[in-house]
């Protein structure tokens, strides 16, 4: 497997309805696509480590979803499942991808659940990242996080790092400083994360059981182990709900199960979408 370092992104940007949405693209334009959808306050840069994997068969594009990366940001009561999955869908029409392997991480697969029920046609096969079909949201602890709605300013990449390591107990250290070297950008007085505080404070996830029930598509489940966000039981509903889909534990994983165990991320997913891409 090549390094994180061995092949860069172009950076592009595609203006949508409503917002202009960044995006990474890893060439290969003649082979199959495959389409990265990343987290809440995260990026498509977090991708780069696994993208690695990918990159000899696949033409990787990973997206940075509106109010994260060099996205633009949008008032607050816009940053709701309907219009993320508008962008998304805007934005493959935009880049005319006609067929393509979704895979998306917590709030990007709670996107990528909805886009594979809308689109079937679209999506070869999905992979869905540690994330339920119905999210509950406590707003004014998320807002308590964003003192006057603004980020803190970090001395250091370090200091990122110490104040995450508490949400992330179980990711290397050597990821966790790749992570916040994606995540923050530089300004007066040190570093800030990237993305939108509104996005974290007001993403508005809407109740997807129903359009997830009716999910056509090849479609991988994958959850943390330790995870806080997807817990074992809401785990096997989906399994039983959805009927193509299949589910997979990472049991030494937190809820960012492709930065927790990388290696094993990788694995599984790459022998998912040897097994499905290639089916109608």
């Amino acid at each position: 497997m090549t390094t994180a370092a061995d092949v860069q992104p172009t950076h592009h940007t595609l203006e949508v309805p409503g917002v202009s949405l960044h995006y990474l693209d890893w060439g290969n334009p003649a082979a199959p696509t495959l389409l990265l959808v990343h987290g809440l306050s995260s990026s498509a840069a977090a991708w780069q480590r696994v993208v690695q994997h990918f990159v000899a068969d696949f033409h990787v594009i990973a997206l940075d979803q509106r109010g994260h990366g060099d996205s633009s940001w949008v008032p607050a009561e816009r940053y709701d499942t309907d219009s993320y999955v508008a962008d998304l869908e805007a934005f493959i029409d935009g880049l005319g991808l006609q067929r393509f392997v979704l895979v998306g991480h917590s709030m990007g697969g709670h996107h990528t659940l909805a886009y594979t029920a809308r689109h079937p046609e679209r999506v070869r096969c999905a992979v869905v990242n540690d994330i339920p079909p119905a999210v509950e949201r406590d707003v004014e602890a998320t807002a308590e996080r964003f003192p006057g709605g603004r980020h803190p300013v970090f001395a250091s990449v370090e200091a990122w790092m110490e104040s995450e390591r508490p949400a992330q107990p179980f990711t290397p250290e050597h990821i966790l400083r790749f992570s916040g070297e994606t995540r923050l950008k530089a300004v007066e007085g040190g570093l800030t994360p990237r993305y939108d505080p509104n996005a974290s404070i007001h993403w508005a996830p809407k109740d997807l059981w129903d359009e997830a029930r009716t999910i056509s598509r090849p479609v991988l489940l994958l959850r943390g182990g330790r995870s806080s966000v997807l817990d074992a039981a809401t785990l096997q509903q989906m399994d039983m709900q959805i009927e193509p889909a299949r589910s997979i534990t990472l049991e030494k994983s937190g809820h960012n199960t492709f930065f927790d165990m990388e290696p094993e991320f990788i694995h599984v997913v790459s022998d998912f979408i040897a097994a499905h891409a290639g089916r109608a």
